[in-house]
């Protein structure tokens, strides 16, 4: 009977301290799999952040990855690349598979043709022609 009591006093704070699983951003962190990527940066207020897809999408022309984005993915910026490099690329333990190559990013580099890229075998950025094939990870946001 006392072990029927301690139960049933139990499980009211046991469900109390629970989080909520309709609310996914308050337990994800970095190197969480989430809504088809690996999770690689959590904002602030733990609501929102980015994903990154769980492989590239192949080596081409700038052109054709702008092309790739569709349904919420798309091509990062260099800042954005920056943090995939040092939290899930090779900055980190590279959970998130990346090749030791070159990655186009959808910066601008000044007001000519060059787009910035990020080389993730070492963590520089450089720009290049958009005509040149690089490899693409594209991502979203939850």
């Amino acid at each position: 009977m006392k072990k029927l009591l301690l139960l049933l006093l139990f499980i009211p704070f046991v469900f109390s301290c629970s989080k909520d699983s309709n609310d996914p951003a308050l337990y994800l962190q970095i190197g969480d799999m989430y809504a088809g990527g690996i999770v690689f940066q959590v904002n602030g207020s733990g609501t929102s952040g980015l994903v990154a897809r769980t492989g590239d999408s192949g080596a081409m022309n700038w052109g054709g990855a702008m092309q790739l984005e569709s349904n919420g993915w798309y091509v990062p910026s260099i800042s954005q690349l920056e943090t995939l490099y040092i939290s899930i690329g090779q900055g980190a333990d590279n959970i998130g598979n990346f090749a030791d190559g070159t990655y186009w990013s959808s910066s601008d580099y000044g007001s000519g043709s060059d787009k910035w890229v990020l080389n993730f075998s070492n963590g520089n950025s450089n720009h290049y022609n958009p005509v040149l094939n690089f490899r693409v990870r594209l991502i979203s946001s939850f």
